[in-house]
């Protein structure tokens, strides 16, 4: 599809070669786009790396209620990606959300503020996202964290190592390739991240949030351009595989080191 031009309306498929893919990467939509999938996927990796490692540790401890806890915390996982997005566009509505309510009765805003704007929209969607897959990175980690042996943090407390260089002169190298698998996943997914973006924002405000995949979505089913979204979509794929390789090259360079 992405080597043709397809007529939707008589139903008949020109071969152009790859002038759809020369017509994605200097079509300013395509362009404009790619940046702000950047950002997107930036903001939700760091968030749900440091969130899912905070999430880790804590659920490492042992205390009263652990199992519990455990359960509660991966429900983000198990909800849609849909219902997630539905859920979080009404905690920020600006006419009814529960966040302004909250805000406003603990008398922090004078009046409701408009959080899906122009300038925060992009990050309040990889908020939602980042809470939807965060859980999954954080039970990476954990298991991770499991199979660290606890003599060796015996014997760092003996020779008076505190939590911080417990962590990371302890903890964190035994743990860094389960981090950079939660990198890669979180990176792949945050890329091909739609449902967020349809259901909180409909790619705006204007194209606020209108990243690849969305871009993609409104290619083919707004203006029936099948070929420009095939080809699109492949550009998007190569990105991911380009991304995806750099993160497995660090991971195997480290090991030979090692």
């Amino acid at each position: 599809m992405s080597l043709n031009d397809y007529d939707v309306i008589r139903g008949k498929m020109n071969f152009v070669g790859l002038k759809n893919y020369l017509d994605a990467i200097q079509d300013p939509a395509t362009v404009g786009a790619i940046p702000r999938t950047i950002l997107f996927s930036a903001t939700v990796v760091a968030a749900s790396v440091l969130l899912g490692l905070a999430m880790a540790l804590l659920l490492n401890e042992d205390f009263r209620g652990r199992s519990v806890l455990r359960t509660i915390v991966l429900v983000p996982w198990g909800v849609s990606e849909f219902a997630t997005s539905a859920i979080w566009r009404f905690i920020l509505s600006d006419s009814f959300g529960s966040l302004n309510g909250l805000l406003y009765a603990l008398g922090l805003i004078k009046n409701y503020q408009l959080w899906l704007s122009e300038q925060m929209a992009i990050f309040w969607v990889a908020a939602a996202f980042a809470w939807h897959f965060t859980p999954l990175g954080a039970f990476f980690l954990l298991a991770s964290l499991q199979t660290i042996p606890q003599d060796i943090h015996k014997a760092a407390k003996v020779d008076g190592a505190g939590p911080f260089r417990r962590f990371w002169n302890v903890t964190l190298p035994h743990i860094r390739y389960a981090v950079l698998i939660v990198l890669v996943l979180a990176t792949m997914e945050a890329f091909r991240a739609f449902d967020v973006f349809y259901v909180m924002t409909g790619g705006g405000p204007g194209v606020a949030t209108e990243v690849l995949t969305f871009h993609i979505y409104r290619q083919e089913f707004y203006y029936f351009n099948l070929g420009g979204a095939a080809a699109t979509s492949y550009i998007l794929t190569l990105i991911i595989l380009v991304l995806a390789a750099v993160y497995f090259v660090m991971l195997t360079r480290r090991r030979r080191g090692r």
